[in-house]
């Protein structure tokens, strides 16, 4: 009765093994001469499916109720695999200044986590390659590829790239490492295309994309005058190139902030050579300033396993007056390496000791998303210019300090998100005159809305001067006139804001 009952409301049975039976019952018995004991017989064991609206435990209890039953329980549920430990403390460089950037203070602001309330996410795009985009603790990454061409990676390497991502982007989940612009959108450029070093067809396709106020980042060096081959001496910032320099002056001049590695070759920028030779591209000259954020390596403190005296140009850094602020250039914690962590594979890999340029310019581009996205949401979606962002950076900020290397070896001050984010200039929210309630177009919606505010009591205009649509400085009835003339009359738009 009681298999019919459970028959008769959906349930239905297998074995728990699809292993023959004779096969199990083989095993069985070499168990039991083996280890001289008896051994359960699989053979007897099932799995009962149980529809959705049945009572479980009722069914445990009937089945448990047959005397040729030795017990019925419920499956196990599964569980996740063993986690990471929550390596967030051992992120210095999130921490207040002098210490960090102050990325903490940052996130208790709109768009401080690189998701503003207005304009939508601020995408970050990471110029390189050797990236696991399948590392358990990054969100979606879109990648660009310009179309016809064959991304690859010609070190064969998977970590680098990775290790840049997991500083800007790691999940907020509470294990593993937090990205600094967790909330940002997270994009990828590979600059190796059809076996070629092809930076320049990558920054052209993802500027067809790219909006004012998102963040490019160029997390690559060049060979100058004084490369030798052999290791990285001699190695500089990209703009070295003159036509990936005027790509680069392209973007800034589009409103997308551009933040550059400075590069590990130990090269002064302000040397003589640097203004000779290359074409006549000089790029570090200050009369040729890219507008791009150069980022130079310093030590960190001796707390987080700093070398020198904090905030002191690291040994490997160039420096010169091109060069604009300087990131944590040693002992970073993010994904990648596996040297911290590695217990549950490539996926779940961890490294403390990521350092160089490489990882000082993603925690540049992370203070610069954050600022971004800061502003944009103050601002209700419009942007802060390129030129504003890198001066806040360069006037404000704990300043450089000598160890090894003197101060005058300049690589710029470690940012400091409190200060830079009072420096930011209040917003002008006017995008579009007319438009009542800040949709982005100006329609019927805008004169219902207005109509409502002036007479209806409803909610006032998110943006004032979008309000006041003949720009006189008050909100009333000549601009009710005006925006039915516009819409219906073939009136003239609203005037710019």
């Amino acid at each position: 009765v009681v298999f019919e009952t459970i028959a008769s409301e959906g349930g239905s049975w297998r074995r728990m093994s699809s292993v023959a039976e004779d096969k199990i019952d083989k095993l069985r018995f070499t168990a039991q001469e083996n280890l001289n004991r008896s051994i359960a017989d699989i053979n007897n064991y099932f799995i009962l499916t149980v529809p959705d609206e049945a009572e479980t435990e009722a069914w445990l209890d009937l089945l448990n109720s047959l005397p040729d039953v030795e017990i019925a329980l419920a499956m196990p549920l599964p569980m996740t695999p063993p986690l990471p430990g929550n390596y967030e403390p051992n992120q210095g460089y999130l921490n207040p200044t002098t210490v960090g950037l102050d990325f903490l203070y940052a996130w208790g602001f709109p768009g401080g986590t690189g998701w503003p309330m207005f304009g939508g996410q601020i995408k970050v795009f990471d110029f390189e390659y050797s990236w696991n985009l399948s590392h358990d603790d990054f969100p979606f990454v879109g990648t660009w590829v310009p179309s016809g061409r064959t991304p690859s990676d010609p070190f064969s390497d998977d970590n680098h790239g990775t290790a840049v991502l997991g500083v800007m982007h790691s999940l907020n989940n509470g294990w593993g490492t937090t990205g600094a612009v967790n909330q940002a959108s997270a994009h990828v450029a590979p600059t190796y295309l059809d076996a070629v070093w092809d930076i320049g067809a990558a920054i052209t396709n993802v500027l067809t994309g790219a909006v004012p106020g998102d963040v490019l980042l160029f997390e690559q060096q060049i060979a100058g005058p004084n490369y030798t081959g052999v290791g990285q001496d001699g190695l500089i910032p990209i703009e070295w190139w003159q036509s990936w320099y005027n790509l680069i002056v392209t973007a800034v001049g589009n409103g997308v902030h551009v933040v550059e590695a400075a590069g590990n070759g130990r090269e002064d920028l302000d040397a003589a050579v640097y203004s000779t030779g290359n074409g006549g591209h000089w790029p570090f000259l200050p009369a040729n300033n890219s507008g791009a954020i150069i980022v130079g390596a310093g030590a960190v403190p001796a707390a987080y396993g700093g070398s020198d005296v904090d905030r002191s140009r690291l040994w490997y850094s160039n420096w010169g007056s091109r060069v604009d602020v300087q990131g944590w250039g040693e002992s970073v914690m993010t994904t990648g390496y596996g040297d911290y962590y590695s217990a549950e594979g490539q996926n779940r890999w961890y490294t403390y000791t990521f350092g160089g340029t490489s990882s000082a310019s993603p925690t540049i581009t992370s203070a610069v998303a954050s600022l971004s996205g800061v502003y944009r949401d103050m601002s209700s979606g419009s942007n802060v210019t390129p030129a504003v962002i890198r001066n806040i950076l360069l006037t404000t900020g704990a300043p450089q300090q000598s160890g090894t290397y003197p101060a005058s070896q300049h690589i710029g001050p470690r940012p400091d998100l409190v200060a830079a984010i009072a420096a930011l200039p209040p917003p002008t929210c006017c995008v579009l005159r007319g438009d009542f309630n800040h949709s982005g177009a100006i329609d019927i919606t805008d004169l219902t809305d207005l109509v409502d505010y002036m007479f209806g009591g409803g909610p006032s205009a998110p943006c004032p001067d979008e309000a006041d649509v003949d720009k006189s400085g008050f909100i009333d009835i000549a601009d009710l006139t005006y925006l039915v003339d516009y819409l219906f009359g073939g009136g003239p738009p609203p005037p710019p804001c």
